[in-house]
């Protein structure tokens, strides 16, 4: 998958904005001792809602906030798309060729999945903490249909090969150390969402840690939408899939006798 980025006017003035809508938040929610204890962690995006249309080549998103915190404190960010039906398939060489052996359905999979940090996570909290707070793909308690039962061991070898083919589509990534914290008040960090993400409500959980331990989280979203052209064709398909199936074979058909007349006189 090749992601691109375009840095265009409209985006810069948004980052513009909302370093100041940050500049902001540190000195109503930070710096007022009345709202210092309810409102320790703030956060929001600079763009929340999302068109895909036939051209859309991915985006790119900053999600900015301030925390009530110390020099040294760690934000960890975990933005998650909605959830999907994945196979994941096992092939295997028979007769010298490769074909599909077995495979599993996982019912509940994220169709998107990353994680933002200001360090490696095993350098923020232990791992009981972070499957408390249910951070990290092997925290996800993802439910599968198979014809068998599968005991734990071969239950991690199919989420780790879930794991890889998401990872491989760009749809499940953690990014380390790209969170910045400024004075311990200030934090940013830039998302990427890819070209092959589907519609659908994001997630975005922020957790401000201290020393290993929770302190804090917040949630804001993104939605997801099908935009122009690609939306009227996406509608038709889900909400009059009888018509939009007799239109697909009737255009087909159309097409194949233009495309035969047309080589017919040549």
């Amino acid at each position: 998958m090749i992601h691109a980025r375009f840095w265009s006017t409209h985006l810069i003035i948004n980052q513009i904005a909302a370093i100041f809508l940050a500049a902001l938040f540190i000195n109503l929610f930070v710096h007022s001792p009345s709202n210092a204890q309810s409102n320790a962690l703030v956060a929001d995006l600079s763009q929340s809602d999302i068109s895909i249309n036939t051209d859309f080549n991915g985006a790119s998103l900053l999600l900015f906030g301030s925390i009530s915190g110390e020099q040294g404190d760690d934000i960890i960010v975990v933005i998650s798309g909605p959830s999907s039906e994945v196979i994941t398939r096992q092939k295997s060489y028979m007769s010298g060729i490769w074909v599909n052996s077995d495979s599993v359905k996982w019912k509940n999979a994220p169709s998107y999945y990353q994680i933002f940090t200001t360090k490696p996570l095993s350098e923020i909290a232990s791992r009981d903490v972070l499957k408390s707070l249910a951070v990290g793909t092997e925290f996800l308690n993802l439910r599968y249909d198979s014809t068998v039962a599968l005991d734990p061991d071969a239950y991690l070898e199919w989420a780790d090969a879930l794991k890889r083919n998401m990872q491989s589509a760009s749809l499940w990534k953690t990014n380390e150390t790209t969170v910045q914290v400024m004075r311990g008040a200030l934090f940013r960090t830039q998302v990427s969402l890819p070209a092959n993400i589907t519609t659908g409500d994001y997630e975005a959980r922020i957790i401000h840690f201290r020393a290993g331990e929770f302190i804090a989280e917040d949630r804001t979203a993104i939605a997801v939408k099908k935009a122009g052209f690609s939306a009227i064709i996406y509608h038709l398909a889900h909400e009059y899939s009888i018509f939009y199936g007799i239109f697909a074979i009737a255009f087909a058909v159309f097409a194949g006798w233009l495309a035969a007349a047309v080589f017919s006189k040549q």
